[in-house]
């Protein structure tokens, strides 16, 4: 483990990754960003859901972190969007505020690897980055 002065303990980056932040709140996604990038990550961020896919494209991201409840197109049409373009060259990573197993489910059904509950845990997101792009839950 690895502790930076301000930041919370996560375990050190074995490989840097290509993230995508796709959140409405500019705090929590300066907040990620900045976490993210302290570990040694190149960070592209959105705040919504056209955006996050047109800048999937534009930077073929390893990973893509996306908020569900986003305004206008939500997290799960986000997810679908990207993956049909992107296929099962990123990870897709749903953060969200409801951990009920409908909700994981519904995640899954959208194209998302994984869900994780907000706020995220440091030490699960750091295992969920090291997985990868195409990595699938088990």
């Amino acid at each position: 483990m690895i502790e930076r002065e301000g930041c919370p303990e996560i375990p050190a980056v074995g490989t840097p990754r290509r993230i995508l932040i796709v959140e409405d709140d500019s705090d929590n996604r300066e907040l990620m960003r900045l976490l993210l990038e302290t570990y040694g990550h190149e960070v592209h961020d959105a705040a919504d859901g056209v955006s996050g896919v047109a800048l999937a494209a534009r930077c073929q991201p390893d990973i893509v972190l996306i908020d569900i409840g986003l305004p206008g197109m939500d997290g799960y049409e986000v997810a679908r969007q990207i993956r049909s373009t992107l296929h099962d060259r990123a990870r897709l990573i749903a953060l969200s505020g409801y951990g009920q197993q409908e909700d994981r489910q519904r995640a899954f059904d959208a194209g998302f690897d994984e869900h994780l509950l907000k706020p995220v845990d440091p030490e699960l997101l750091s295992a969920e980055l090291a997985l990868g792009p195409g990595a699938r839950p088990t």
